[in-house]
């Protein structure tokens, strides 16, 4: 008898088992199903969406499982069909180059009295997150300028969606695919560097993808609302979702860290450039590489100082903190 109750435990078991396995299939499908719903039913003379294959999604699901996320939580996310495929990130992410150019806004008259009416404003503050830091209050507020305009710039793509993006379009269909677009505006592109570029990128997206999903890993669905910059960097300064993870402050005292928030973004600029070998009085080169780890751009980093530079003689303080 002990031995028939035994079997029938186990059987019972499997059967269990066997649906689970089962259900999470059916549900695999589909939302699998949902999300390619054809981009003609949201209406003609739109812009056609591209939307993930399973053949994309599985891979990428099966990776982030051994990292920990359980497909039971993944699945929904990533086949949600608000969740699109973004070409254009992959062609700004591999092929873009920063220049000079790129930052002589910021060193115009309207950009030095917006920056100079930015450090009026949070005078208090910035001096004491400087004397915290030992960050100057010059380097903080023109890396918030760059960055978003203090949190004015609009901040356009999904963040989920760019990282997701890059992280699937290293394989050699999709090689051939974005060189053959990008033949056509750059002659001189070559395959096998593209095809080695977007690896690079894939993987540095897939950690970047592990690390959103890290922030997040309480309320996935969340993530729908988090917008952010081509290359997946979020709020007013710019983190990528790792440098979050490590380097983002709570300079409020409110209990959270929300870089959409001046003051933590103020404290989390001065923490991160701390953290990579700023110190005051310091050698110039020492510094600048500090500046170069925020973007590893020279033109970026010489933009800053510039910027610095000419916000260095001291504003009227203001009574506002």
């Amino acid at each position: 008898m002990p031995e028939k109750k035994f079997a029938r435990k186990i059987g019972v078991g499997w059967i269990c088992l066997v649906l689970t396995m089962v259900l999470t299939m059916v549900l695999t499908v589909a939302l699998w199903w949902a999300a390619a719903e054809p981009a003609e039913a949201k209406g003609r003379g739109k812009k056609p969406v591209t939307r993930f294959t399973m053949q994309e999604l599985e891979p990428l699901l099966k990776s982030l499982e051994r990292d920990g996320f359980a497909r039971v939580h993944t699945v929904p996310v990533f086949y949600d069909r608000r969740l699109r495929k973004l070409d254009r990130v992959v062609a700004y992410n591999a092929v873009q180059r920063e220049t000079r150019r790129n930052y002589d806004d910021f060193t115009n008259p309207y950009a030095k009295r917006l920056a100079r009416r930015f450090m009026n404003r949070h005078w208090r503050m910035l001096h004491r997150i400087e004397r915290k830091y030992g960050v100057p209050k010059q380097i903080i507020t023109a890396i918030l300028l760059v960055e978003t305009q203090f949190g004015r710039a609009r901040l356009p793509y999904r963040v989920l969606e760019v990282l997701t993006t890059l992280a699937v379009e290293s394989t050699p269909e999709s090689v051939g695919r974005h060189f053959s677009r990008l033949k056509r505006r750059k002659h001189k592109i070559d395959r096998e560097w593209l095809a080695a570029r977007l690896m690079e990128k894939a993987e540095f997206a897939y950690r970047e993808l592990v690390a959103v999903l890290s922030m997040f890993k309480e309320n996935l669905a969340a993530l729908y609302h988090v917008r952010g910059s081509y290359a997946g960097a979020i709020g007013i300064p710019q983190f990528l979702p790792s440098s979050y993870l490590r380097w983002a402050v709570d300079g409020n005292g409110d209990g959270r860290v929300n870089l959409n928030n001046l003051t933590d973004a103020m404290h989390s600029v001065a923490n991160f450039l701390r953290q990579h070998g700023w110190r005051s009085g310091a050698h110039f080169r020492d510094n600048w590489k500090a500046v170069w780890e925020y973007n590893n751009s020279d033109d970026y980093v010489r933009a800053i100082h510039e910027i610095a530079f000419r916000l260095y003689w001291q504003p009227k303080r203001s009574r506002r903190g």
